[in-house]
């Protein structure tokens, strides 16, 4: 039986980072399906916006200096010489002491400048009574002043948001092109769990952590493509293994990763011919935890205990490959909490709000046990060259959302 030689969270992932060399494809997706994808070139303007001189109120289009010094007690009258249409070139050229009504968003006719809003105006049959004088520009978007032809909008590897579809749907663009997404397939193995929904017998367990992978993939903008329910028997994990890699880039394997007689993660990798780089993390909870290449894709042996493999997945799995950036904030410590030098520990918190401070409570738990994951808004993380830290100290919380 080989023991695991444990290395430090930051040697883990150097490792992984040293070993990543897959490149991804891109393919073409509508519009209408590319929320979270990450984009895969650059994308330039091909048109000006708006693409005319318009307007932004309903009204008059004018030369401002023919209403110069125009007021209710001395109105400045203009001829009307027609209305503009929706969505129509307006071709009609406006001379001095014209004016034609334009409705917002409609085109401004040539040889106007400003628009006046339609309650700042009396219509006298063909006359059209100003009063009020305006300057140049006013209530009028003109032709490339939000976005010019060639103007670059959205750099690649950046994650499209509801704001860059807003801003593609403006130029016209239908498709784009993007990364295809990080697929994982989820092993999950013992003799004890069984699947959701069938009758619970003593010594079984449910599937717990196949589910919260997988959220934590789909969180994280990735994509399972399958899952297997796995008894402790070495054959048939060494077979499942080899199948779940054919459809993804990663694979995780949830519990067998220890060094137990029936803990086979380890024996599958070798049998398929995987390379085990690292057994072993300084991670509290998650030190049993393998790390594997086969060809160009990654094989995780993950703690079964939940926290220990939720712990793993936040640590190495997430930031590498799901590139997930979660939110930190700042809080003081309401009690003194303790680590394990020499290894970076997790620790569960919930967050107050007194003595208008946000106040951090530890969430006692084991690495077995699920409930404080609900309980807790997030979590701390002491660095194994740290025992701990204080009351009142000013710690950083990673949230779980």
């Amino acid at each position: 039986m080989r023991f695991f030689k444990t290395v430090s969270l930051k040697e883990a992932m150097d490792s992984i980072d040293s070993k990543l060399d897959r490149v991804l494809e891109i393919e073409e997706t509508l519009l209408a399906n590319s929320l979270n994808r990450i984009i895969a070139e650059d994308i330039v303007s091909s048109i000006d916006l708006p693409s005319f001189d318009r307007s932004t109120v309903d009204g008059y289009a004018v030369k401002a200096k023919d209403i110069h010094g125009a007021s209710e007690f001395s109105p400045i009258p203009l001829r009307n010489i027609g209305n503009g249409k929706m969505g129509e070139e307006n071709r009609v050229e406006i001379e001095l002491g014209e004016c034609m009504y334009i409705p917002t968003g409609g085109m401004l006719p040539r040889g106007t400048d400003a628009m006046v809003m339609v309650e700042d105006c009396e219509e006298l049959g063909d006359e059209i009574l100003v009063n009020r004088g305006i300057s140049q520009l006013s209530n009028v978007i003109l032709k490339g002043s939000e976005i010019k032809s060639g103007d670059l909008l959205i750099r690649k590897g950046e994650r499209i948001t509801s704001s860059h579809i807003g801003v593609l749907s403006s130029i016209g663009m239908s498709k784009v092109k993007v990364y295809e997404k990080i697929k994982f397939s989820i092993i999950s193995t013992g003799d004890e769990i069984i699947e959701l929904g069938k009758e619970l017998k003593i010594g079984e367990v449910y599937d717990i952590n196949t589910n919260i992978f997988r959220a934590l993939v789909e969180e994280g903008l990735g994509e399972v493509t399958s899952t297997f329910l796995v008894k402790d028997n070495l054959d048939i994990l060494s077979s499942t293994l080899q199948e779940s890699l054919k459809n993804a880039h990663v694979v995780l394997i949830s519990g067998g990763s220890s060094v137990g007689v029936r803990d086979f993660t380890e024996k599958a990798i070798d049998d398929i011919g995987g390379d085990i780089f690292v057994h072993g993390i300084a991670l509290k909870p998650g030190k049993p935890t393998i790390i594997a290449k086969y060809r160009d894709k990654f094989i995780f042996g993950m703690p079964g205990h939940p926290q220990s493999g939720v712990n793993v997945f936040k640590a190495l799995v997430e930031p590498v490959f799901l590139n997930r950036k979660r939110v930190k904030v700042y809080g003081e410590l309401g009690e003194n909490i303790f680590g394990d030098p020499g290894k970076t520990c997790f620790i569960n918190v919930r967050l107050e709000m007194g003595n208008q401070k946000l106040q951090v409570y530890p969430v006692i738990s084991k690495s077995s046990m699920i409930r404080p994951v609900l309980e807790g808004d997030g979590y701390i993380s002491i660095p194994d060259y740290k025992e701990g830290f204080y009351k009142g100290d000013i710690v950083e919380v990673i949230l779980n959302d």
